[in-house]
């Protein structure tokens, strides 16, 4: 004779929930020993204890319900130790993609703690950057159509593939052309930079593949500031300090300045602790 367990005591028995057994019984993958027909108790044999553990173990390693009803359905050795050695081979894939991840989330902290830091005992420093890749938007966007600086973000994260593309990344950016930098040397009022200009955004692809023609921005020595907040007056203010700086120690500016967002609104809702840096490519005056 069979010790009967209700479906409360073979719950407790292996800490799973009375609706998980519900649902087993449901769907076919464990069902009652015996069903009292006036009452409609479920009742369970003690011999099934050892099945509800393989279910558990089993969904412990990453099975699916129906994939554990497939192992317990006309079992033998050769069928169960086949079926295991699939499911090594995919936590293989999942141990392996969980490492990617956490190296790409080692060099973003990584990235973010040398941006920080290398701001703490001065507001403008001298850089050294190898080669970079980027894709941009074919055409410029206006400061003042935030919808449309936003879209194009949007438009250029979508040219990308990879794990986590751009999350916690320093990777946007927006090129400001050098040739307007003698009027912001000489203004004092920034509106008018702020409605006229057209920023050419940029998305730096180190890491990721991407079917789109890629340009390249030299490596050498930059000029770098930094600025907290969205507020385009501090960048223009910050972009005319550093110009100042250049002058007055005598770096021959070679190109247009890189802003990169260096943190972004993926890390935080405060504005003002969202970071650009401009980056200026220089190099020594050797007259």
């Amino acid at each position: 004779m069979h010790t009967r367990l209700s479906i409360g005591e073979m719950a407790k028995l292996r800490n799973v929930t009375v609706d998980t057994l519900r649902h087993y019984d449901k769907i076919g993958l464990l069902k009652p020993y015996q069903i009292d027909p006036g009452s409609g108790y479920r009742y369970y044999s003690i011999s099934q204890y050892e099945v509800l553990g393989t279910i558990k173990e089993l969904r412990e390693i990453g099975f699916s319900l129906e994939e554990i009803k497939q192992f317990l359905t006309d079992r033998n050795v050769k069928k169960s130790v086949q079926i295991l050695q699939k499911s090594l081979d995919n936590l293989e894939d999942k141990i392996r993609h969980l490492q990617h991840i956490h190296a790409i989330l080692q060099t973003r902290i990584g990235n973010i703690e040398q941006f920080t830091n290398s701001y703490k005992d001065a507001e403008i420093v001298i850089k050294q950057f190898d080669v970079r890749n980027y894709i941009q938007l074919d055409k410029p966007v206006s400061w003042a159509d935030k919808e449309k600086l936003y879209f194009g973000l949007l438009e250029l994260e979508n040219k990308v593939s990879g794990v986590l593309p751009v999350f916690a990344s320093n990777k946007f950016g927006d090129f400001i052309k050098q040739e307007y930098f003698d009027e912001i040397r000489q203004s004092t009022d920034f509106s008018h930079h702020l409605s006229a200009y057209q920023s050419h955004i940029f998305l730096l692809v180190q890491e990721e593949e991407s079917n789109q023609p890629t340009h390249t921005i030299e490596k050498g020595l930059y000029a770098c500031t930094y600025y907290g907040g969205i507020v385009r007056e501090k960048m223009l203010s910050q972009l005319k300090k550093l110009l100042h700086y250049c002058d007055e120690h005598g770096y021959v500016i070679i190109g247009d300045a890189l802003r990169i967002m260096q943190i972004d609104v993926s890390l935080t809702d405060q504005s003002d602790e969202a970071y650009y840096e401009i980056q200026i490519p220089i190099q020594a005056n050797t007259e």
